[in-house]
């Protein structure tokens, strides 16, 4: 019998079993868990570090933004994901989002650097972070710091 090839099907999520076996990951709650397949699934290859997590992206997935919101907040504190670069509302008036790497894997560089040229990142190129295996992520920010850490990087770009 011949094998059949289903078109279409080409992408996947990927979560590496050392990850799911850790104490962290077992205590997520499902809106978590969900919301970390969605981001993987995000991932193609090069952009780790250039994900993003907004309501209009997953309105269909999470009915409330609040739940969204709060399973983004647990899996940032736990280590999962890390904020490479805060978002906010830019000199332009438009909304610009956060933008997030999952941990287990290295951080890339930005492959589109016209929508981000003038993004402050605060991972390190390459560098594979690991916080979930601790349990926590030294560097977590809550709203408050958020806010004033994306008004900080206004004022500094990457680019000089």
């Amino acid at each position: 019998m011949k094998n059949k090839k289903f078109k279409g099907f080409d992408n996947f999520a990927s979560v590496p079993r050392y990850v799911i076996d850790t104490k962290a990951f077992k205590s997520l709650r499902g809106s978590s868990v969900k919301l970390l397949l969605l981001l993987a699934s995000q991932y193609k290859g090069n952009n780790n570090g250039d994900l993003i997590i907004t309501h209009s992206k997953y309105k269909s997935d999470f009915k409330s933004s609040q739940t969204m919101y709060a399973a983004r907040d647990e899996l940032e504190q736990k280590g999962f994901i890390a904020t490479n670069a805060y978002g906010g509302m830019s000199f332009g008036g438009f909304k610009v989002p956060s933008l997030y790497a999952l941990t287990w894997l290295p951080v890339d560089d930005f492959y589109d650097l016209t929508k981000n040229q003038f993004r402050y990142t605060h991972l390190p190129i390459g560098k594979v972070l690991k916080y979930f295996i601790q349990g926590n992520n030294p560097k977590y920010k809550n709203t408050k710091q958020k806010k004033r850490q994306y008004k900080k990087d206004l004022k500094t770009s990457n680019v000089k």
